[in-house]
């Protein structure tokens, strides 16, 4: 029975050390909060689709985008960035890259769609990769079912195939994604071209309607909050808390004790945060402040909300294109017009122009990772050569104490020369070696025999233990018997 027991315990730590090297998301980063980059699809030069009251795609996409930015702000243990906060374009390459490089566990592009005038309703793409099918039907089955609620039509869950490819997906971001380790969808939130769902999200007078897309952008945020269990954040304005927020992110303040409805809100600092009467008190700019509630009887109390800096967590390149299917072009590739975006702790993304700090080789088929640098920042600039067949290698999941480097060269899909926009064709061929890609599968077998090491140690000493304890307990029974 001991042995057995032996033995239970033994394969109860193997399993334990097993499991620990499996495909799970953790769906944590270094500060342990789960971290969404949310995709404004489309920006700059490339419009989108234009709705039948003349409002652009872009638009709506940037309108829903921050409303579930600020929405998600509301709870504790994530960390949400935007790829971008305004009028700005990025390619497709970069929109993926930009994900990978914050170790981002889901990458949600908001985009509208459009076709004949009677099709309606939303609809969410996710990933034919086996690796992130189910996760990214999961949250597509969310969002769809949140929007649905709010009077869409439910076009539910599709995957798009690419018609050179087999298993290829059909949309350049979502492949992208995945290939660099993150789980990403799209989600199409009406058809602009459809006068009823045009009518719901724009205005006649060719604006966008804000208080459609803040109830679509809460919504994709609630399915977000559902998939990941998350809470909302909340303090004591008990005179002695404190609670730090990154801009734009906010805080439930409480009065200890009190249940009635007659408190009064109000901030020493609008600058610094604002309060509405719920006790609801967002980030506004850097700074400390207090949020003092009053109430009839004229008690008041108050708590300190205090506001960072935000800082650069990030540098993503882009280059237009990002690939090259022929060796003249590629051979022309002017790395001057490269341009940057850097990431910031507030979830903001702002365009720059890097320093390119490394070196492009001419000759190389597949893709290169070139190192830039702007400012104290360093990070990396993709381009490929597609004018030979090659087979991009993809980042499985739970790979986050993977550096940077690695997950970069996790390889992609090319974007064709001239094509802008997210809604293009991927093309793939034949094997080709990719940077890092030896040094991954060493690491990997590296950790599985050092595990497997660290369980055969601990069942010796386990077997070992168990049989002194036998021994013992024989021994003494046998002193008693020949007494």
């Amino acid at each position: 029975m001991r042995k057995f027991r032996t033995l239970v315990i033994f394969l109860a730590a193997l399993m334990l050390c097993a499991g620990s090297l499996g495909e799970t998301a953790s769906a944590k980063d270094a500060d342990g909060d789960i971290v969404i980059v949310i995709d404004a699809g489309h920006g700059g030069h490339d419009p989108g689709s234009q709705a039948v009251t003349g409002v652009y795609e872009k638009e709506c996409n940037l309108e829903i985008a921050l409303a579930m930015k600020a929405e998600l702000g509301r709870y504790k243990g994530v960390k949400v960035y935007l790829t971008r906060i305004d009028d700005q374009w990025l390619t497709n390459t970069g929109r993926a890259m930009l994900a990978a490089s914050l170790k981002a566990d889901f990458l949600i592009s908001v985009h509208n769609n459009s076709g004949s005038a009677s099709n309606s309703g939303c609809i969410a793409y996710r990933s034919l990769n086996s690796y992130y099918s189910e996760a990214t039907n999961e949250m597509c089955s969310l969002i769809t079912d949140n929007l649905a609620a709010l009077g869409l039509n439910n076009g539910g869950v599709q995957t798009r195939m690419s018609t050179q490819y087999d298993g290829e997906d059909y949309y350049t971001l979502i492949g992208e994604g995945v290939r660099a380790g993150v789980p990403s969808i799209i989600v199409e939130h009406c058809f602009l071209s459809n006068e009823g769902d045009a009518a719901l999200l724009t205005n006649a007078d060719k604006t966008v309607n804000k208080e459609m897309a803040k109830k679509m952008g809460v919504a994709d945020a609630n399915a977000v909050v559902t998939y990941f269990g998350l809470s909302k954040r909340t303090a004591a304005a008990d005179s002695q808390s404190s609670v730090t927020l990154e801009k734009g992110s906010s805080v439930a303040l409480s009065i200890p004790g009190y249940a009635g409805t007659d408190a009064t809100w109000y901030s020493l600092d609008q600058n610094t945060a604002t309060v509405d009467g719920n006790g609801i008190a967002t980030a506004v700019g850097t700074g400390t402040t207090n949020i003092v509630y009053k109430l009839g009887d004229g008690t008041t109390g108050y708590c300190t909300v205090k506001v960072g800096q935000p800082e650069a967590v990030s540098l993503t390149g882009c280059i237009d294109p990002t690939f090259y299917e022929n060796m003249t072009d590629f051979g022309a590739i002017d790395l001057n017009s490269a341009f940057g975006f850097v990431s910031y702790s507030d979830g903001s993304s702002v365009k720059v122009t890097p320093e390119i700090t490394g070196s492009l080789d001419k000759s190389k088929i597949g893709i290169q990772d070139i190192a830039i640098k702007y400012g104290e920042l360093t990070g990396f600039l993709r381009v490929c050569n597609a004018s030979s067949p090659y087979v991009p290698e993809v980042t499985l999941p739970q790979q986050t104490d993977a550096p940077a480097e690695t997950t970069a060269d996790a390889g992609t899909e090319p974007e064709t020369a001239g094509e802008n926009s997210t809604d293009k064709e991927q093309t793939s061929g034949a094997a080709a070696e990719l940077p890092g890609e030896n040094k991954d599968i060493t690491g990997k077998l590296i950790k599985y025999i050092v595990v497997l090491l660290v369980v055969l140690v601990f069942g010796i000493i386990l077997f070992v233990f168990e049989n002194s304890r036998r021994r013992g307990r024989n021994g003494r029974n046998s002193r008693r018997r020949y007494r």
